[in-house]
């Protein structure tokens, strides 16, 4: 296991160091007012086999509210082990047109057991300002390959499911990322040196003269006598090697690290519980050697990859890996963004 995890260790590091993979703009950057919207909606499912809620007045006045919308009337109260209260969440690309389908996620927000076997009642779906933009109904769904994947197919989360292509759009959103033949790109990470790299290449590749209007945007102009359209397929598929901050992401829970390049170390000594670690910036014929037992030497150009791979061969588990790449930002040795999830 100690083999396997430093193995895997070096692997990522050295992979991401050999190749500069070139990357398509789509896949790091988006067109600004090309987006999705969320759209949240309050429904009533029905047809439940005793799993519903179980004292609800929410639920019972709104079965009420919608049985009177249908022209009928009921003084009584119902008893709603067979009806839950719902939220319905889902999400809604721009230029949707009516008649477009949406999946749809359901959730309980009552005390239901179950929303297994249960049916959705029409219910409308609205944007953050309080327009209907879609009306969701159907058969909640649990079971299948994709939905286990989501979570839905869960036995102990039977309380969340899926309606496919369960809403219907019923009103427009209307994008507006063309102005006068200009439109902005925003990166999805700041970084000044992507932002110049894409725009030479766009001087170079396109012919077009790029603003920078911050470290995210730019502002590009459509050139003369180019349909926009195909200006815009040209440009979301031009490749750039983009410039990536120093980052180690660590999981505690799973016990996962994951390490990019450009992650460097300053001389350090390290003692935790009986192991010991000596990190020099020295050039020797050796590159490590461990001196005695619990006890390594790293010598020139130490990377996080050698730390880790060092820590493994005198027997130090993940939980103390994560614990001395935490201490080593914390004692600015460790020249990255440390992310513990």
């Amino acid at each position: 296991m100690i083999f396997r995890l430093s193995f895997i260790f070096s692997f990522i590091f050295q992979v991401s160091t050999l190749f500069a993979v070139e990357i398509r703009l789509k896949d790091i950057a988006r067109i600004e007012g090309i987006r999705e919207n969320q759209i949240t909606g309050y429904g009533i499912v029905v047809g439940l086999s005793g799993t519903g809620d179980t004292k609800s007045a929410l639920t019972s006045e709104s079965m009420k509210n919608f049985l009177k919308n249908l022209g009928l009337s009921s003084s009584s109260s119902f008893q709603t082990r067979n009806i839950a209260s719902v939220i319905i969440t889902t999400k809604i690309p721009s230029y949707s047109k009516n008649g477009d389908r949406l999946d749809v996620t359901v959730s309980s927000i009552g005390d239901a057991k179950s929303l297994e076997g249960g049916v959705l009642v029409q219910s409308p779906l609205k944007s953050a300002n309080g327009e209907v933009i879609a009306v969701a109904s159907g058969v909640i769904s649990f079971g299948g390959k994709e939905d286990r994947s989501q979570g839905y197919g869960k036995k102990e989360n039977r309380t969340t499911g899926l309606i496919h292509r369960g809403a219907i759009v019923e009103r427009e959103i209307q994008g507006n990322f063309l102005e006068s033949g200009k439109f902005k790109i925003v990166l999805e990470d700041q970084d000044f040196s992507t932002l110049n790299t894409l725009t030479k290449l766009l001087e170079e590749k396109l012919s077009s003269k790029p603003v920078s209007l911050s470290p995210t945007e730019i502002e590009v102009s459509v050139p003369p006598n180019v349909k926009p359209v195909e200006f815009l397929a040209n440009l979301e598929n031009l490749t750039l090697n983009p410039e990536s901050k120093a980052r180690v992401v660590i999981n505690e829970r799973t016990g996962t690290i994951v390490m990019g390049a450009n992650v460097a170390i300053d001389e350090v000594a390290i003692s935790k519980q009986g192991l010991s670690l000596f990190v020099t910036g020295k050039k020797k014929e050796d590159k490590s050697k461990e001196t005695e037992q619990k006890v390594l030497l790293i010598e020139e150009s130490p990377r996080v990859s050698d730390i880790v791979d060092a820590l493994n061969k005198i027997g130090a588990s993940t939980k103390d890996i994560i614990s001395i790449l935490d201490g080593l930002k914390k004692a600015g040795a460790l020249h990255a963004e440390v992310i513990i999830q």
